[in-house]
């Protein structure tokens, strides 16, 4: 259930997204990501809000255990009203580089929880990079726990949808 909720990630209602530090300062919100096929190679474009997209591509692909993807942001297509000149992605000053997820299996009895792990890694360029990456560490924390709990309410939902099924039968 996880997984299909990383792999490509339907768009999001802005009532699945509960508060966030970072959407309250400006940061846009997480809309979609789709995928041009599974495997490496594969080309997500993970959209936000305010024309923001990033192109990601599939650099690892192990289905229900982990996904990995190089990022690439062109800051001309991103609308100038949409981010500060020094908090573009793809710019001067700031960008993400690569993001990760992985799958962490659980023990417990019914050997179906799991714990997700999403990370990234991203660049920092400022005279004051101690400070800018105290606030480009949080905002990137802030987005991802965001869309942790997207993808665990979802997955929770498909879970219990799919037992409710099973049980019918």
């Amino acid at each position: 259930a996880v997984w299909l909720e990383i792999a490509r990630v339907p768009a999001i209602e802005p009532s699945e997204l509960r508060f966030s530090l970072a959407r309250a300062i400006g940061f846009p919100r997480p809309i979609e990501a789709t995928l041009s096929h599974e495997g490496i190679g594969g080309v997500r474009q993970a959209s936000f809000a305010g024309g923001v997209v990033f192109v990601e591509t599939v650099t690892v692909w192990e289905p229900g255990e982990r996904l990995e993807f190089s990022i690439a942001a062109d800051p001309n297509s991103i609308p100038m009203r949409t981010l500060d000149q020094h908090v573009t992605v793809g710019g001067e000053f700031f960008d993400v580089l690569e993001g990760r997820y992985r799958i962490e299996r659980l023990s417990d009895p019914s050997g179906s929880r799991v714990r997700l792990h999403l990370a990234s890694r991203h660049r920092v360029s400022t005279r004051f990079n101690v400070y800018a990456r105290l606030w480009t560490d949080f905002v990137m924390s802030d987005i991802q726990r965001s869309i942790l709990q997207v993808v665990a309410d979802r997955a929770i939902s498909r879970a219990v949808s799919a037992r409710s099924s099973a049980d019918r039968e």
